[in-house]
């Protein structure tokens, strides 16, 4: 039986296994051949996701998730699919034939080593500018090793930390790809999942209220927070700070009206600057009208939610 009369399906899924300079005689042998590979941009399509993996969904995922602003290099290069899948298989393949893996693979791996000790870092300063830079380093990896497994346990652990835990478990299925044996993405997925579970509300879980007051347990992880912030030890807020604040807690700039607002409602000092007192009264009503909003923020600076810690992360290397 020849394989110009297998079903397209059999025959799509032969070539997906053919090494690149095999696909053009494997295409040309008859015209089904050539019409359900070489002249198939859909075959392409799912070709170069399954050999380089989907790195313009898991960009536009990742951005749209955090709303954060990755260098503009990478949104020219995936922001967009491209119009010809077929060309950009066929480019991808030569500039990573013609790449010194080895040295790329060793740059990779160091790369991957300081994205882990900078986002252990990130779990006591939500710094939003080493966010972007560690984001962007793992995509600028993906793109010339796909396989590296590492980049996207740290772009699952950022989505983690910011509190997108879907999208952080769906890049982990990404990850699980390139590959499933790589064991830091059971780990994470463990904690994604411990934490999803602990929002249904778990009996265990220390309470954020005690008789309508802030718990001790959560005003110990305020007080925390807030600290961080008050770079000038002043026990207030100022703009400045406030705006850093929001900013690490949501990704987004506040508004002007907003700072003055928030000050001027829950307690400011004679500069209108938001006071400790007026950030926990803040908190307290926040807390008393959606307790899942204030487990939100106070995840998005690195505590576990159900016991008010501070989250750990291992440092297994890759």
């Amino acid at each position: 039986m020849s394989f110009s009369k297998l079903p397209p399906n059999i025959i799509e899924c032969i070539a997906f296994y053919l090494k690149p300079k095999d696909l053009r005689e494997f295409g040309l042998c008859s015209r089904t051949q050539y019409n359900h590979v070489l002249a198939n941009d859909e075959f392409w399509k799912s070709k170069s996701k399954r050999d380089f993996g989907d790195l313009f969904r898991l960009y536009n995922l990742f951005v749209k998730s955090t709303g954060l602003e990755l260098s503009n290099d990478l949104s020219k290069k995936f922001e967009r699919e491209p119009k010809s899948w077929r060309v950009y298989y066929i480019s991808k393949t030569q500039s990573i034939k013609n790449a010194d893996n080895d040295t790329l693979r060793d740059q990779g791996n160091k790369e991957y080593k300081d994205a882990r000790r900078s986002i252990t870092t990130l779990q006591d300063d939500m710094n939003y500018s080493v966010l972007v830079h560690v984001a962007s380093k793992m995509l600028w990896i993906l793109d010339i090793l796909p396989g590296h497994a590492g980049c996207y346990y740290i772009l699952s652990f950022i989505l983690f930390i910011m509190d997108r835990l879907e999208d952080a478990l769906d890049v982990l299925d990404m990850g699980r790809l390139v590959d499933s044996s790589f064991e830091p993405f059971k780990e994470l997925e463990k904690k994604i999942l411990c934490i999803m579970e602990s929002d249904e509300g778990g009996s265990n879980d220390l309470p954020l209220l005690i008789n309508d007051n802030l718990s001790p347990e959560l005003l110990k992880v305020l007080f925390e927070i807030f600290s961080r912030f008050d770079e000038d030890n002043d026990d207030c807020l100022n703009p400045k700070e406030l705006d850093l604040f929001v900013f690490s807690t949501n990704g987004q700039h506040p508004p002007t009206s907003f700072i003055k607002s928030m000050a001027q409602r829950f307690g400011a000092n004679d500069q209108g600057w938001l006071t400790k007192k007026g950030f926990l009264a803040f908190y307290l009503e926040q807390t008393l009208d959606d307790p899942s909003e204030t487990k939100k923020d106070i995840r998005a600076h690195g505590y576990d939610c159900s016991k008010l810690q501070k989250l750990i992360v291992t440092s297994r290397a890759c």
